[in-house]
């Protein structure tokens, strides 16, 4: 099951959030349902979140008292997300497995901290974390199996955990990957873009900062500068550091700039972690990886390890997240293989048909006389439709013509396909109000296509 969970920020902050999600029911097929919600008061659960992620670290609370105040908080979000409704994974006859997708601002939310009917998400191995994002299609030439540690402490502070936590790492990985280390002095812009255009995998200790990351010399690297790079080679990205997943409403963080950058899987943390559990989890995880060659199952055995300790351990779990891309090529190739099959089904279907009519009507005929026949007959009837065809009536739009005139390709497609595509929630003057009051703001085409992509839950 996927739940999708969009922003939708408006002027008046009473309903500007959506969770949209699909249930199945006997007889009726499924149903899509969905719930609204406050932006600001989900914003303002995120920055009380944040207050309490960093109490239980500096007074690290026994199990009890840390399930006790969890279960106030898991409460809280539900009734702010999906109010008098019910989830229904939370309901005994639940089977199956779930993920939720977010807009990158709706990022920081513990969504793991959601109930289940057998406990919380973050204990369900079958849960995912999605996000609602465009990823850089480029794919490198040349293909690599090497691996990059970057060691990057900055503060005084974490030099010794994060220095023993890369001589540990570099003898454990140089063992099965062909292996480069790129430490704090010789880390700058250029060494970083120059390295990671050659690698399969990421590994990075040290710090970061929300905005960014802080390099030698007084350099520092945004998260545009990494989300506008191609980094489809990279399989995957662990960032082992405070804040590497954390998004906000006004930029993106980490872990999703290395997303849109094209990365297929992206580990990191959503709020700070202590950096001796920091250190242990960074190698423990690759340790786990390089046996199974499966990030998912590597990072639940150290979460099922983790929630065997105090409140920091826990609290340390639900923070670590993991992201993934859908690969477009497995899906295309899917989606070519179900039409294969659909194809050669119907030409079945048809040659049989075909025999039938041959032994019934005229056992002479051939079946390419029959063929050219129909084809004859289909023509005829394309000359008797009228003259005002979809194209031209199309071409005589207003709100057509603007979305033809858009130079974003992306958008356009999406635009075209919106108002074709029948939607659950929004009728056809809806949806058309919706594109003619975003293609009419004095904006950039890139923020006119957010704002669709938020507003139309495309």
């Amino acid at each position: 099951m996927k739940i999708r969970i969009l922003s939708k920020y408006s002027d008046q902050g009473i309903s500007d959030g959506e969770c949209f999600w699909e249930e199945k029911q006997n007889q009726l097929g499924t149903v899509e349902k969905t719930t609204s919600f406050s932006g600001n008061l989900l914003i303002e659960f995120q920055k009380d979140w944040s207050i309490f992620v960093e109490r239980i670290l500096a007074q690290n609370p026994k199990k009890e008292e840390f399930w006790e105040k969890l279960d106030k908080k898991s409460d809280n979000l539900e009734q702010i997300v999906f109010g008098k409704t019910t989830p229904i994974w939370r309901t005994p006859g639940f089977v199956g497995k779930i993920q939720i997708l977010v807009d990158p601002e709706f990022s920081p939310i513990p969504w793991e901290v959601l109930k289940t009917k057998q406990g919380y998400l973050f204990q369900d191995p079958n849960f995912k974390r999605g996000i609602r994002i465009q990823t850089n299609e480029k794919e490198m030439i040349k293909k690599s199996n090497v691996a990059l540690i970057i060691c990057n402490p900055v503060k005084s502070n974490l030099e010794h955990t994060v220095n023993e936590e890369c001589a540990t790492l570099y003898p454990i990985l140089e063992k099965k990957l062909p292996l480069r280390i790129l430490k704090q002095n010789h880390l700058t812009k250029i060494r970083f873009i120059e390295e990671m255009n050659s690698v399969k995998y990421l590994h990075y200790a040290g710090h970061t900062e929300k905005n960014g990351i802080p390099l030698f010399n007084e350099q520092f690297l945004s998260m545009n500068e990494i989300s506008s790079r191609s980094f489809s080679h990279l399989d995957l990205v662990f960032f082992n550091s405070c804040y590497s997943s954390f998004d906000s409403k006004n930029q993106s963080g980490l872990t999703t700039s290395f997303l849109k950058a094209g990365a297929k899987e992206v580990i990191g943390f959503l709020y700070p972690v202590e950096t001796n559990l920091a250190k242990e989890i960074g190698i423990s995880f690759w340790k786990h990886f390089l046996d199974s060659k499966n990030a998912e199952k590597s990072l639940n055995k150290i979460r099922n390890q983790l929630l065997k300790g105090s409140g920091r351990e826990i609290i340390t779990a639900i923070s670590l997240v993991q992201f993934s891309t859908t690969s477009k090529i497995g899906n295309s190739k899917r989606i070519l293989s179900l039409v294969f099959g659909i194809l050669s089904i119907l030409f079945f279907l048809f040659l049989s048909k075909s025999s039938n009519e041959k032994q019934e009507i005229d056992t002479t005929k051939t079946m390419e006389e029959r063929l050219e026949k129909k084809l004859v007959q289909k023509e005829k009837t394309k000359s008797s439709l009228p003259k005002e065809t979809k194209e031209n009536f199309r071409t005589k739009d207003p709100l057509f013509q603007k979305i033809q005139n858009l130079s974003h390709k992306e958008f356009k497609k999406q635009a075209i396909l919106f108002l074709e595509t029948k939607h659950a929630l929004l009728d056809e003057s809806h949806k058309r109000e919706i594109l003619e009051s975003i293609l009419s703001e004095d904006s950039s085409e890139e923020k006119m296509f957010y704002e669709f992509k938020t507003r139309s839950g495309f």
